[in-house]
C-alpha cells in the first residue's frame, strides 16, 4: 500500500514538473519583455495558461517548466482538472471571475485585470458569468 502511495506522489509530480505553463508575472509581462496576452505562449492554451500548443514567448523564465517530450491529452486533462478544482475553492462546481483572478494570482492594475477578465470572458461559453469543468478548454 506504501509503495502504490509513492508511485501517486511521484506520478503526480512528474505532471506537474511536464506541463508548459505560460505565465505572465503580475504585471502583464512575459520574460521577452512583450505584454501578456495574458499568457505567454506562441499558441494557444488553456484557461489557465497551461497545457499550451507549442512553446512559451518566454521560455528561457525560469519559472515556467518546460516539457521537450509533450504532455499526453491525459495529463494534460489531469492537470486542468487539478487547477480546477484548486480555483473553486467554495466547491461549487464552477469558478467566478473573482476565484479565477485570485488562483491565477492576478494583481496588476486596472489593464492587467481588464486582460485576465477578457481571457476569463473567452472561456465563460455560455456567457453565465461562472466558468464549468467543460469551457476549461481553450
Amino acid at each position: 500500500m506504501k509503495y502504490l502511495a509513492a508511485v501517486g506522489v511521484i506520478a503526480s509530480a512528474i505532471s506537474a514538473v511536464n506541463a508548459i505553463c505560460c505565465l505572465s508575472d503580475d504585471q502583464g509581462w512575459c520574460n521577452d519583455d512583450t505584454y501578456g496576452t495574458p499568457c505567454c505562449a506562441a499558441q494557444t492554451c488553456h484557461l489557465f495558461c497551461c497545457a499550451c500548443d507549442g512553446q512559451c514567448r518566454n521560455e528561457t523564465g525560469s519559472s515556467l517548466a518546460t516539457d521537450p517530450f509533450g504532455s499526453s491529452p491525459a495529463q494534460e486533462e489531469e492537470e486542468e482538472e487539478e487547477a480546477f478544482a484548486l480555483a473553486d475553492t467554495d466547491g461549487s462546481g464552477n469558478i467566478t471571475l473573482t476565484q479565477y483572478l485570485a488562483y491565477m494570482r492576478v494583481s496588476g492594475d486596472d489593464s492587467v485585470n481588464a486582460t485576465w477578465a477578457a481571457w476569463f470572458n473567452k472561456h465563460d461559453k455560455n456567457h453565465d458569468g461562472v466558468i464549468t469543468p467543460d469551457e476549461i478548454t481553450a
